[in-house]
């Protein structure tokens, strides 16, 4: 049985279960509520959480809304099932995993899955409203590959990106391109997976809601070249940090190799016109930075929950870094392990990326953004949510726009720094693009 099987079952309210367990995984009720369902028959207790739950607390900050994630027992029935009915739902996306004797873990048989840098989870969709947007429906469908190109990024000589080509794509036409990025501990899969980005569009170009276009999903961490797992260059799991990638190490190599590989493979609009890029949180960074250094590549950027300031490149962390590389290469004949891995070896590396210049890209951004402004992008798109921890960080960097009177859309929604923001940005965002 496959994933979108097990979506669209649980969307229509049937009964499909995975075979191995013969049960049935996810219910929707006909008041949408969901049953879930789970075999542990060995298990003491197991508790379900997920953001089909309300937060089990909350608190308020100046850099936003934190909370706890909510956690209910469920209920043990007959040969090892457990069990648990929600509250009825709105539409929207719904992940969930589980605690089984205080150990988290997830429903393995149920297709419906995904890796949230390194948290699998489950997930259903509650139809209606821009849920049905993230339905696999019956509709023509692009196609998305994972390619790899050839990069001078130190360690890694060839990198992956995913491409979706829209439906009937064809070389006999040249297509707009949307360059799409994720944010930290994501990699070239995440938006196709957690942001549903390929549903997304094959259901808003069936609708004629944006226009075909080729779509370029980059891995944007510096240090892999690819999925965890998939990697033949690094083979440390995901992590939820990104200090190599807030270097200037992908800014500077996107235009020679992403954009060049894409507009000498592919049938794209090579111009201003015909391109656009967006990206969420760490991808957002990247937006911001990559458009700003190259005022006449893009005519489109989104910035979702971007973060819009880079704090490692503040003249006192960049001193910090530098010393402690220096100290580490005084000691290294001693001690040598400390120069070949681990935080010596990482250090090391920053020190290097800040003595061959890297960070320029950072410099002198209000002079970068008067000459992109100059040249009138079509669209400057800022979303972010109120709860988000980036709201601050956003409100600061429209403060900066709007003194100068450059022109951009705003986008403030509920809600915080997560995927249930990201896909509706993304919705809002492509019916703009290449009028």
């Amino acid at each position: 049985m496959n994933k979108n099987l097990c979506i669209i079952a649980a969307a229509l309210g049937s009964s499909v279960g995975a075979e191995s367990q013969n049960i049935q995984p996810v219910v929707i009720n006909s008041d949408h509520s969901v049953t879930i369902s789970v075999k542990f028959p060995d298990a003491e207790e197991v508790s379900i959480k997920g953001s089909l739950l309300p937060r089990a607390r909350t608190f308020r900050t100046p850099a936003g809304v934190f909370g706890k994630e909510g956690k209910e027992e469920m209920t043990k029935k007959e040969d090892g099932v457990w069990t648990f009915t929600t509250k009825p739902l709105s539409p929207e996306l719904y992940t969930y995993s589980f605690e089984v004797d205080d150990k988290d873990t997830f429903d393995i048989s149920c297709p419906a899955r995904y890796r949230d840098i390194t948290t699998w989870l489950n997930y259903f969709i509650i139809p209606g409203g821009i849920a049905n947007d993230y339905m696999t429906n019956k509709v023509p469908h692009g196609k998305v590959s994972l390619v790899w190109y050839d990069s001078k990024i130190p360690g890694l000589p060839r990198r992956r990106m995913a491409v979706y080509t829209p439906p009937n794509y064809t070389k006999g036409r040249r297509y707009p391109v949307l360059y799409l990025l994720h944010g930290t501990g994501g990699d070239e899969r995440s938006w196709t997976e957690l942001g549903r980005a390929q549903n997304i569009l094959d259901n808003l170009i069936a609708a004629k809601r944006c226009v075909p276009m080729i779509v370029v999903m980059p891995n944007g961490i510096a240090n892999r070249a690819a999925t965890p797992g998939e990697d033949p260059f690094n083979t440390a799991p995901a992590s939820a940090t990104a200090v190599e990638s807030m270097l200037g190490i992908i800014e500077g190599a996107f235009m020679p190799e992403v954009v060049k590989y894409v507009e000498t493979h592919y049938p794209v609009i090579a111009a201003k016109s015909g391109r656009a890029i967006a990206g969420l949180s760490l991808g957002g960074l990247h937006t911001l930075f990559i458009s700003a250094n190259n005022p006449k590549a893009f005519d489109y950027v989104g910035l979702f929950s971007a973060q819009t300031t880079n704090t490692i490149t503040s003249s006192r962390k960049i001193g910090r870094i530098e010393r402690l590389a220096s100290t580490i290469d005084k000691i290294s004949d001693t001690f040598p392990f400390l120069a070949r891995g681990g935080k010596g070896k990482r250090i090391d590396g920053y020190a290097n990326l800040v003595g061959e210049g890297r960070l320029v890209v950072y410099d002198s951004l209000d002079d970068k953004l008067r000459k992109q402004f100059d040249d009138k992008p079509k669209l400057y798109y800022i979303a972010y949510g109120k709860d988000d921890f980036v709201k601050k960080l956003n409100e600061d960097f429209r403060q900066r726009l709007d003194s100068n009177n450059y022109k951009y859309v705003l986008n403030i929604t509920d809600g915080g720094h997560s995927w249930e923001n990201w896909r509706k940005y993304l919705v809002d965002f492509l019916p703009r693009l290449f009028k």
